[in-house]
Formats: structure tokens, sequence, C-alpha cells
């Protein structure tokens, strides 16, 4: 009988992995940028570069750290888990060559910054479309992506 709750308890381990569905990389209505390629969105996020492709600067937002979608984003940006990338940026700042993107505490505040800010930039799950928004990618469940 032992042996079968730990075998449930493995499974139920699995089950709990969330699905976030396709994942929008917004930015205000406002704002001149209109598309993004996963390039230059890697490079954005991984701090390779600090403005938009029209040549402003940017202010990158994260959602929060235990957010599925956060983990969703990265995974299929740049195949790494949002530990991964914690420990990047910890590199990173402690050599003090890059600012990391501006994580919030709540979803829903993402939303607000970017209406608000015509150079920021963030991303969101599919469900949450806003009409202060514009999506100009589209990360897609499977990993794929497009403007």
């Amino acid at each position: 009988m032992k042996w079968m709750s730990k075998v449930i308890l493995v499974l139920l381990a699995y089950s709990g992995t969330v699905s976030a569905g396709d994942i929008l990389v917004v930015v205000s209505k406002d704002s001149t940028v209109n598309t993004i390629s996963k390039r230059e969105l890697v490079d954005l996020y991984m701090g390779r570069v600090h403005s938009l492709p029209d040549g402003s600067p940017v202010m990158k937002i994260d959602a929060p750290v235990d957010s599925p979608v956060r983990a969703a984003f990265y995974q299929a940006l740049i195949g790494m888990k949002v530990s991964e990338v914690n420990a990047y940026w910890a590199r990173l700042m402690f050599t003090g060559r890059a600012t990391p993107p501006m994580s919030v505490t709540k979803s829903g505040d993402i939303a607000a910054l970017l209406a608000n800010n015509p150079n920021a930039l963030g991303y969101l799950p599919e469900d949450s479309e806003n009409e202060n928004l514009k999506t100009i990618f589209v990360i897609k469940e499977d990993g794929q992506g497009a403007p």
C-alpha cells in the first residue's frame, strides 16, 4: 500500500504542469513599434540590447516570478527555466553589465504599466488582451513564434 501512495504522489506532481496557452508580447497602443522578431525579443530580455527596434529606450516588464506565464515565456523563448534565467541575471548584475526586466508582483499590473508607457514591452497570456495594448509578437503554445 505504501508504494501505491508513492506512485500516486509522483503522478500528482507531474499532472500539476500548467499550460499557459499562447503568450502575447505587447506594447502600448501608442508605441511606434508594430512588430518584433524572436531574435530581437531574446536580445532584449537577455540584456544584450537596450532599445526597441525603432531605437527608443525600452522598459522590459516580466510577469511575477511564480507565474506559469513567465515560466512558459522563458521556456519557449530561450529554453531556460525561470531559476536558470534568475541565475543568468544574477551574474550579469554582479558584473554590472545589464539590468534585468522589471518584475511585477501581480500579473494585473503588467497591462497598466504597458498602457501608460509607449516604451514599455511585456507579455501576457492570450486571454488578457486589452484595448490599450497592441500585440507585436505571439509565442504559440508549442513554442513557435510569429509577429
